[in-house]
């Protein structure tokens, strides 16, 4: 019977731990994006209210992530195309100069600002992780991991969700 007892109880155990990890690493936190400490490449200060009137696709991602790097070529490859009145912005913890130089090596049209905290602390532990804004600032999409822009069903549907 203790035997019985200890295995349901070490289940349960590992039961709670998948689903921590799950939620974790495959669920979008809920940020508060006002109350972000984000800045320009030029060092300056903005506010998330300074983007709205825009419809936003907003990544979080790294200059050493294969997923972010393949999700933003993408964009860039569909911008014109698919997305010409949305704008594309990347949100990174990394320093301003590995923030510049990821930009500009790769030639991205895209807003790029710096969390003035790590993606830990707002609750971001698993990249991509992105959000689709109306103009509005409403949030209708949140996701984790990459999306496949190219698809022209998932472009015309995420294009839907931001009007």
């Amino acid at each position: 019977m203790t035997k019985k007892i200890i295995g349901i109880a070490l289940l349960l155990v590992a039961l709670l731990i998948g689903i921590y990890f799950y939620q974790k690493y495959n669920i979008p936190p809920s940020i508060n994006f006002q109350s972000l400490e984000l800045y320009d490449l030029d060092t300056n200060q903005i506010a998330f209210n300074d983007l709205k009137g825009k419809k936003l696709i907003v990544s979080f991602g790294a200059s050493w992530c294969p997923n972010c790097i393949d999700e933003l070529n993408t964009l860039k490859k569909i911008k014109n195309d698919l997305l010409p009145d949305v704008e594309i912005v990347c949100i990174s913890d990394e320093s301003m100069e590995t923030i510049a130089t990821w930009k500009e090596r790769k030639q991205y049209p895209f807003t790029f600002l710096k969390l003035n905290a790590s993606f830990n602390s707002v609750g971001v532990f698993s990249i991509p992780t992105t959000y689709l804004f109306n103009p509005n600032l409403e949030l209708k999409l949140q996701e984790v991991g990459f999306i496949d822009w190219e698809n022209p069903e998932v472009a015309k549907e995420m294009r839907e969700l931001m009007n």
